[in-house]
């Protein structure tokens, strides 16, 4: 497996641990981590992993074409978003905390970076054979 393969999949996993803290967060009576519905956060993470995979076994379009909407989710969603509240300094009450924003940002961001690296990998790697 390529190195920005197991560095999506880290994404994937880091990601669906963020969101499991918020579930358990809020099974306590405690505040989510972030805004984000955190079970959504899961199924988007189960998504990135899923679309991941495919790359080894089944490579080119699925990769391509599902990392791509997942950039462009990401991107315009959780990272603009993320970006906007601790930018602005608005909304800021709906995290847990400042560091939970900031955390929440950069594991999003990584995610599209990666993404990003893999999409462009990948077409180099068709479009030279």
């Amino acid at each position: 497996m390529s190195t920005v393969i197991i560095l999506q999949i880290l994404y994937a996993l880091v990601g669906a641990a963020y969101n499991a803290v918020s579930i358990a967060r809020v099974r306590r009576g405690r505040a989510p981590l972030s805004a984000t519905n955190p079970v959504k956060g899961l199924v988007i993470m189960a998504v990135v992993a899923g679309v991941t995979l495919t790359q080894p076994y089944v490579q080119g379009a699925i990769y391509i074409i599902g990392w791509l909407v997942l950039i462009w989710y990401l991107g315009r969603g959780a990272v603009a978003a993320h970006f906007k509240a601790i930018s602005s300094r608005q909304n800021l009450h709906l995290y847990a905390s400042l560091p939970a924003a900031y955390l929440a940002f950069l594991i999003n961001g990584f995610g599209v970076v990666v993404g990003g690296i893999g999409v462009l990998s990948m077409l180099g790697t068709l479009l030279h054979h």
